[in-house]
């Protein structure tokens, strides 16, 4: 059930972010990206992140609540973890909602990279918020490398 969410949610994703970017694509020559609001951490929020791609083919995902529970899942391992961060780590997450300064790209550079990750990222919250692609080249120029980086690591750690 949960795979089908997220095969669900990444689809979904992958429609609006392609519907996105035609709409607010800017002419070549002036590649000028949007700022846009991040929500903040007050009230109820959830994180969904799918990391896709590499040379591995990972598969991998991670889910959390603003009430500190998560679900992280291996597909290629056909593995998932359920639990619930510890307050300093739901801390941590807080700030870098909070701080985060998403900066829409208008030219997905590099989406044909085959060697590059790829990282479906959406942020809720009262239902408001955002969803971007992000990949090894362009997550830089996004504005959420540290959420991206520490969404990542959170998986790892928990996946070992």
């Amino acid at each position: 059930m949960s795979r089908i969410f997220l095969l669900f949610t990444l689809i979904i994703s992958l429609l609006l972010t392609a519907c996105g970017q035609a709409a607010t694509a800017q002419p070549a020559a002036s590649p000028t990206p949007e700022k846009s609001d991040a929500p903040t951490s007050e009230g109820p929020w959830t994180i969904r992140m799918m990391h896709s791609g590499g040379i591995m083919g990972l598969a991998r995902s991670i889910e959390i609540s603003s009430d500190g529970k998560f679900t992280i899942t291996d597909e290629r391992l056909s593995t998932t973890i359920t639990g619930e961060l510890s307050s300093d780590e739901l801390s941590k997450i807080n700030e870098l909602v909070s701080t985060a300064e998403f900066i829409a790209i208008s030219k997905p550079d590099g989406m044909g990279c085959a060697d590059c990750f790829v990282y479906d990222l959406e942020v809720q919250r009262n239902g408001g918020g955002f969803s971007a692609q992000l990949n090894d080249i362009n997550l830089h120029d996004s504005g959420l490398t540290l959420l991206v980086d520490h969404l990542r690591g959170l998986i790892d750690i928990n996946l070992r």
